[in-house]
């Protein structure tokens, strides 16, 4: 192994700052929590801040060594060997993290039975480093041993995390895949069900069930086939004006038929017809969220979620319907309001 002057500068960089945040940060930690209870996991952000930097270094530095065929005995291919340096790098990172995460919260064992892996793991990469790329600097020191100690930890690192995401991907992704596989199996089913029900669907009467059926909850083959219904009235787009003007936000409804204006096309005039209601069911809708849904959208998750549907919708709605001569911009303003102003703890 003769490691080139890129190759070697380069690593011993890196192992020599990461050297720098072992001995200081990292002890510094340690000794923070050597006597104290910890019952909360406050703790997981400042070791974190110091063990990615940490392992990034020991990584690339690691990377210098395979580069420069310190880990050319294993006899695999230079690309398979970085993949594996890698791994065993991210391996070796969490079995550090995990053992520190015992040394702060130990339960009822001695905290000292954990010290020894977290100064195992992390001085002997660093001495496995030093030694490959500097083979002048201490030729008697015995690195055949530090390679051997080293890999027999990236070894068992590995097998713990392969161990682990195998168990989560069988015990949890497993039933995730089913789950995902049963939800599309039953909604291809569903589909298939409302695709036959609608031409038994009389446009004019079941004008609010076709409504649904072409909402954006549906696949698009079921929307398509709802809208061609609602087209065999001729009187459609003065039913979905009436739909925007009586119906109510709460019922989901009016949701509805913004959808559809959405999605269907229109000529100039029908364009006319429905700018103004349209633009109406946009204001009934942001009123209803500021006040009855106040509570409601105090969930981040959820007041995110309306946020988005609601500005996606109005601003597709108002760009398509900008030549009715009608102006969207006021309802957008207010809807954008209803998210961005704060919400009284008292309300």
């Amino acid at each position: 192994m003769n490691p080139s002057t890129l190759q070697q500068t380069t690593g011993n960089v890196c192992v020599g700052i990461a050297t720098l945040i072992f001995l200081l940060p990292l002890q510094h930690l340690l000794w923070e929590f050597a006597r104290k209870h910890v019952n909360d996991n406050q703790w997981v952000t400042s070791a974190l801040f110091i063990l990615i930097p940490l392992w990034l270094l020991l990584m690339g530095a690691l990377l210098c060594v395979t580069a420069s065929g310190g880990f050319d005995w294993l006899r695999l291919g230079r690309p398979a060997l970085y993949t594996l340096t890698v791994a065993a790098s991210l391996a070796l990172a969490v079995v550090t993290f995990v053992f520190i995460a015992l040394y702060i919260r130990p339960g009822f064992t001695p905290r000292f039975l954990y010290l020894p892996v977290i100064y195992l793991i992390s001085l002997t990469t660093v001495l496995l480093v030093v030694l490959s790329l500097n083979p002048k600097l201490a030729p008697g020191l015995p690195l055949r041993a530090v390679n051997l100690s080293w890999t027999v930890c990236a070894a068992i690192s590995l097998a713990l995390c392969g161990g682990y995401l195998g168990y989560r991907l069988v015990t949890g992704g497993g039933s995730q895949i089913r789950s995902i596989a049963h939800r599309f199996s039953s909604n291809s089913e569903l589909s298939r069900k409302n695709i036959a029900q609608i031409p038994t669907l009389d446009p004019k009467r079941s004008f609010t069930e076709l409504l649904r059926l072409a909402g954006e909850s549906q696949d698009r083959d079921v929307r398509d086939a709802a809208l061609v219904q609602l087209r065999s009235n001729p009187d459609w787009v003065a039913s979905l004006v009436a739909e925007l003007t009586r119906a109510t936000p709460s019922s989901g409804e009016l949701d509805h038929a913004l959808a559809l204006v959405d999605f269907a096309s229109f000529t100039p005039e029908e364009q006319k017809l429905l700018a103004l209601p349209a633009r109406n069911a946009m204001d009934r809708i942001t009123k209803y969220m500021h006040s009855e849904l106040r509570f409601f959208l105090k969930d981040k998750s959820r007041r995110k979620g309306a946020h988005r549907w609601g500005n996606r919708l109005f601003q597709s709605i108002a760009t398509k319907l900008a030549g009715a001569g009608v102006d969207f911009q006021p309802a957008l303003d207010a809807f954008e309001k209803t998210f961005t102003e704060k919400i009284p703890d008292n309300e």
